[in-house]
């Protein structure tokens, strides 16, 4: 009889110790988000535009073309769109991601796809 007791204390000592680990696993998991778009817009990108190859860097609050020397103010107009001035010419584009690596932006201009560079 004692021997039941024992075991029995056992398990229930068992699943509580197994309910508390899940418990605290599921939490870390629950706090841990992905990265927005205004994280992984950051860094160098390369794409074609009109047929050429160029290479652009994304800070918080600029786009530099490398090849050009030239950089455009851009801001998040929501959580989706961005606008930037490029040389007084306003543009909105939709930016959407396909995983960490590839940038989709969408425009009136078009649909501009982009690789990041390692």
């Amino acid at each position: 009889m004692s021997d039941s007791r024992s075991l029995s204390g056992l398990f229930t000592a068992t699943r509580r110790s197994v309910l508390v680990l899940l418990t605290l696993l599921l939490a870390a998991c629950a706090g841990t988000a992905a990265p927005s778009k205004q994280e992984l817009i950051l860094g160098t990108w390369a794409g074609d535009f009109q047929g050429q190859s160029i290479v652009l860097v994304y800070s918080a609050t600029e786009i530099a073309v490398e090849s050009f020397g030239v950089s455009f103010p851009y801001v998040w107009v929501d959580a989706d769109s961005i606008r930037l001035d490029a040389m007084g010419q306003e543009v909105v584009s939709t930016v959407e991601f396909n995983g960490p690596d590839e940038m989709i932006q969408r425009s009136a201009q078009g649909i501009q796809t982009l690789r990041r560079v390692p």
